[in-house]
């Protein structure tokens, strides 16, 4: 089996950043899944800047805070091209397609990590 790829899941800074705690890092990856209902649908081109900018930024922190370290700066460069005012479609576009599928990815990582404890 493969080692897990700690650029999608850094599972042990999200450890450090819980102070160890397993019964908390189970409830932040639930808490991180429901959440990603929400901003999976503000993560469109179509959507007004402000908000998918917003849902970046927010998904950017929330990212960096799990240890998702490809979530996060897929979401860094979708945030700063709201920042800068980019409006060409197709560029806003592909940057967006990028955080949903790296938001994808981080899912299947903590359902790896967690899917016993979450399952519980």
């Amino acid at each position: 089996m493969a080692a897990p790829d700690t650029r999608v899941f850094d599972r042990a800074h999200f450890a450090h950043m819980t102070g160890g705690d397993a019964g908390l890092e189970v409830e932040i990856v639930q808490i991180f899944r429901t959440q990603t209902e929400l901003w999976s649908r503000l993560l469109i081109a179509d959507a007004p800047t402000p908000i998918w900018r917003d849902a970046a930024h927010t998904v950017k922190g929330s990212a960096r805070g799990l240890g998702l370290w490809v979530l996060a700066e897929a979401c860094e460069r979708a945030e700063e091209l709201g920042k800068a005012g980019a409006v060409e479609g197709a560029l806003v576009s592909q940057a967006l397609t990028t955080v949903r599928a790296s938001l994808e990815e981080a899912l299947e990582a903590l359902d790896r990590a967690y899917a016993q404890a979450c399952a519980a």
